[in-house]
């Protein structure tokens, strides 16, 4: 219970921090409005040229499940591996090694935090503009939006934890950027920032099917006409990916630990 009630506080107190500072949520909005208003013409443009729908799916659809891959990226969860690696540099990560906190559920807390408020402010007011101006795609909403809910904490949950796993690393490299920077360019390929999802050649949506990258972001699928049938398969995707990389983070950090007080940390 008192582990309940600390993480509910150190959410609250970073959640302040950002609603107190409205430049966060400002820039927040002007990138998100930017990246719809370049994808959804871009997207106008090619459906133009390429009929009605491409591979099945039609261009409400495509703009949909851009929108809300924009949405998840304002959480911004892709921070911890920075605020991690910049406690590692600093030297500050050893006061919180010596507390009896658990220094990684620590900062998934401020991680969500800074930015659920954002998140959430964006996400319903984007989807109030996008009924208004796109409508509303037809769904099932019986499974829709439970499935939907279930993907979204799985996927947020998914990127805590590879992010973090990142951030650990800095224990050992002294930068770990570079390996950030692939990654990350992996989760915005395969998960659908350049090009949605539906519109992959079949090997590569497989690919990103299989693959942690992609599951991260599955909510962004879940507006096609496929996720009747394939959200199962993909929530169960969801959690295979998350217990190994859960195994992963516990071995690299019992290893960073030991490698603290070694060095005499």
């Amino acid at each position: 219970m008192k582990k309940i009630k600390f993480s509910f506080t150190v959410i609250k107190i970073f959640m302040k921090n950002q609603m107190q500072n409205k430049t966060y949520i400002l820039l927040d909005v002007f990138n998100m409005v930017s990246r719809c208003l370049i994808v959804f013409l871009l997207y106008s443009y090619i459906f133009k040229i390429s009929g009605e729908s491409i591979n099945g799916v039609d261009y409400k659809t495509v703009l949909w499940s851009m929108f809300i891959y924009f949405c998840i990226m304002t959480f911004n969860i892709r921070n911890i591996y920075k605020l991690i690696m910049n406690d590692v540099k600093s030297g500050t990560v050893e006061m919180f090694l010596n507390k009896p906190i658990n220094y990684i559920f620590l900062n998934f807390y401020k991680v969500i935090g800074q930015g659920i408020y954002s998140f959430v402010v964006i996400s319903l007011l984007g989807s109030l503009a996008m009924v208004l101006f796109v409508g509303v795609p037809r769904l099932n909403l019986m499974i829709f939006i439970p499935t939907f809910i279930i993907t979204l904490a799985l996927g947020i949950i998914l990127a805590l934890i590879m992010y973090s796993i990142i951030g650990v690393l800095s224990f050992f490299i002294q930068d770990v950027r570079p390996i950030y920077w692939i990654t990350d360019k992996l989760v915005m390929v395969l998960g659908g920032s350049y090009l949605p999802v539906g519109l992959f050649p079949k090997v590569l949506k497989f690919i990103a099917f299989i693959s942690p990258f992609g599951a991260i972001n599955f909510a962004s699928s879940a507006i096609y006409n496929s996720w009747n049938s394939e959200f199962i398969i993909r929530i169960l995707l969801q959690i295979i990916w998350i217990i190994v990389f859960v195994i992963l983070l516990i071995f690299i950090y019992k290893k960073a630990r030991e490698k603290t007080m070694i060095n005499g940390g």
